[in-house]
């Protein structure tokens, strides 16, 4: 009955995860899914081979540590899916840090479009901050993320030059970094800016808004599709493990 139950679950999260290799943009968290699935279906499928094969010490040690390592990353992730709709704007800031997400040829993706329409909405009530768009060019991808998304403002009627783009950045760390650089050359003095993103990726997006040098930082999330929710999050708590270890 056990055997069944895995197999079952790692079925699921088989056809989960390839469904999202074709509705998304692939990534590592589509692939961790994908990979999960495997395991734990090949897992189930030889559970009674595997559980002769490992001695009954052996075998209930690495029971007790996955177990271990899983409530570690649901405590991580709540902690994650918590700070990340705990927004603190006060529509009085300076600039708009939003950043970017995967594209489809020239298009914006659903969630890149959710952090955008935030961004809209807040240029709604503060029409006077700068927006930062922050992305380059990735893999499926015919034009900078940058390009696609400050396009996308201009067609919800967001003023061309109030965006700035920033077309170089590979990761979060560079999108804060190459954002900073643009932002100091447009401030003479102290500014303040708010970083826009989707739920999942706040809480890494505003710490390394703050460790490369940004003083006052808020936060704004964006929503996320459900069938994304367990890749992002999945993603997105390793990566901030890998933050915290190698800084």
């Amino acid at each position: 009955m056990k055997s069944r139950i895995i197999v079952l679950i790692g079925a699921i999260l088989t056809v989960y995860g390839l469904i999202l290799c074709i509705m998304s943009n692939l990534n590592l968290g589509v692939a961790i899914v994908a990979i999960l699935g495997i395991v734990i279906l090949c897992a189930g499928a030889f559970y009674s081979k595997i559980k002769r094969l490992i001695p009954t010490r052996v075998f209930k040690i690495c029971k007790n540590l996955f177990i271990f390592f899983l409530c570690a990353e649901v405590a991580l992730i709540t902690f994650i899916a918590i700070y990340g709709v705990t927004d603190n704007v006060d529509y009085n800031e300076d600039a708009v840090i939003v950043l970017g997400a995967g594209i489809r040829g020239d298009r914006v993706t659903l969630p890149l479009k959710m952090r955008l329409d935030k961004a809209v909405e807040y240029h709604q009530k503060n029409p006077d901050a700068i927006i930062v768009v922050t992305g380059g060019q990735g893999l499926q991808e015919i034009v900078t993320e940058a390009f696609a998304m400050e396009k996308y403002l201009i067609q919800n009627g967001v003023e061309k030059n109030k965006i700035i783009k920033e077309e170089k950045a590979t990761s979060t760390f560079e999108n804060m970094k190459f954002s900073k650089e643009i932002l100091d050359n447009c401030f003479s003095n102290d500014y303040s800016v708010v970083v826009v993103t989707n739920n999942f990726h706040i809480f890494r997006g505003t710490t390394i808004a703050k460790d490369t040098g940004f003083e006052n930082v808020a936060h704004m999330h964006a929503g996320l599709q459900w069938y994304n929710l367990m890749p992002c999050f999945l993603r997105e708590s390793l990566a901030v493990i890998k933050m915290f270890i190698l800084g």
